[in-house]
């Protein structure tokens, strides 16, 4: 049946005005702003010598994640970072926004506009509750606070009771002449391999070394006014003399000219060494743990035996974060630092690696005091430690000291000859602070 012609010319009427009808534009879905990158800031400071699990990288994820600022992560050894960070900062380069900063730059960085003061960003009484020596160190003369310590790295005695008991001693030595005796017979009886195994390689712990066993001794580098004991002060010199008697006494592990602090830790670790004589606070962590340490359950914590009865000392070597002047990203740099000091973090770094707090109160928490009943051991030794000599000119009392003693280690020279060179070396820093 055919439709009806009305109905006929409607429909194709109809077709015709749609076909007419200008095409409505497509509408392009709505889309969100595009997110900004994250802000990023470049960290460079040495590996600690405790975190062989990575402790404080994950720190630094976990401060990326709540912060939302990226960081790019620079860690290797101490010596390989100085020789970045200070040529950086000398010629006021803005390649990183955070910076290790030694104590032993203190008196060279004040008042050289480096860095920045942190008094610009920190909130008001940041710092109370920290221990005061470490927040005066790295106070410069203008009065404000110019790095907040990330590793309060003092030294402590470490040695092995059931190897000591081994070859007949029921006590560690109380004097260095003692340490010497009691290496001898542990060697002669097989217990050991040698008494100490030292960090005496041709780099900057060399010269922390000297410093140790020089106040060991109860010996002087320098006075108030920079002008030289070293060389003239009867004790220093018995310092290297003994360093150097070690050695040619099979005390000392001769491979010890080649090693660093993390090798002698390995050493001592492995059950080859009977004393660590200037061991990081967290070595009793990793002592005790059986995947690392093949002592467990055998070292105690002791007190530094002294050159005489009753005298004792101890090295105290502090790492602080800084801001460098150049650097684009102050605020962020200083939250990451605020992060990283927190006391959060702090006993975070504790639990995991057995950090040493920067926090006082953080030596009496129930949970750490727990995990590390030793650190009752560590307070007599607080009591003598001693830093660094304070000097403009440190770096390069480090270059000229770490050769000539080296040498006289290697029996190149003695140890009188090797501090008369140092003063030769150095001569233009004759009393200079």
């Amino acid at each position: 049946m055919k439709a009806p012609r009305a109905l006929s010319l409607v429909v194709i009427i109809a077709i015709a005005l749609v076909a007419c009808v200008p095409a409505t534009p497509a509408v392009a879905p709505a889309t969100e702003a595009p997110t900004p990158a994250p802000e990023t800031i470049t960290v460079i400071f040495p590996r600690h010598e405790a975190d062989l699990t990575g402790a404080f990288e994950a720190r630094i994820r976990e401060f990326e994640k709540q912060s939302g600022i990226k960081v790019e992560l620079i860690q290797s050894d101490w010596d390989s970072i100085a020789d970045r960070v200070v040529p950086e900062l000398a010629t006021g380069g803005s390649a990183y926004d955070v910076v290790e900063f030694d104590n032993g730059w203190v008196a060279q960085w004040c008042g050289a506009g480096w860095v920045t003061p942190l008094d610009d960003y920190m909130p008001e009484g940041y710092t109370e509750g920290m221990i005061p020596g470490l927040v005066d160190l790295f106070t410069c003369p203008d009065g404000k606070l110019y790095g907040i310590v990330w590793n309060n790295d003092t030294r402590f005695f470490y040695y092995n009771a059931k190897k000591l008991s081994d070859a007949g001693f029921d006590a560690p030595p109380a004097t260095l002449d003692e340490l010497i005796e009691q290496s001898l017979a542990a060697k002669e009886a097989g217990v050991v391999k040698y008494g100490m195994a030292p960090f005496w390689n041709q780099e900057w712990a060399l010269a922390n070394e000297f410093h140790f066993w020089t106040y060991v001794f109860g010996g002087e580098i320098v006075d108030e006014q920079g002008c030289f004991l070293f060389n003239k002060d009867p004790n220093t010199l018995a310092a290297l003399e003994f360093m150097i008697k070690t050695l040619e006494m099979g005390v000392s592990d001769p491979a010890g000219l080649t090693y660093d602090q993390e090798a002698s830790q390995n050493i001592f670790l492995s059950g080859d060494t009977l004393f660590m004589p200037q061991g990081i606070a967290g070595l009793m962590s990793y002592a005790n743990d059986p995947s690392i340490s093949k002592v467990v359950g055998e070292i105690r914590v002791g007190v530094v035996p002294g050159a005489k009865p009753g005298h004792s000392a101890t090295l105290t070597l502090p790492e602080a974060y800084a801001i460098p002047v150049n650097s684009k990203h102050k605020e962020a740099a200083w939250k990451f630092i605020e992060f990283m000091t927190s006391r959060e973090t702090n006993k975070w770094l504790a639990k995991e690696i057995g950090l040493l707090p920067i926090w006082v109160d953080l030596y009496t928490d129930p949970e750490l005091t727990e995990l590390y009943p030793f650190w009752a051991d560590f307070s007599a030794q607080l009591e003598t430690a001693r830093g660094l000599s304070t000097l403009t000119w440190y770096g390069d009392f480090v270059d000229v000291a770490i050769a000539e003693i080296h040498k006289a280690l290697a029996g190149e020279q003695t140890a009188q000859e090797a501090l008369d060179a140092m003063a030769k070396g150095l001569a233009e820093f004759e009393c200079v602070p």
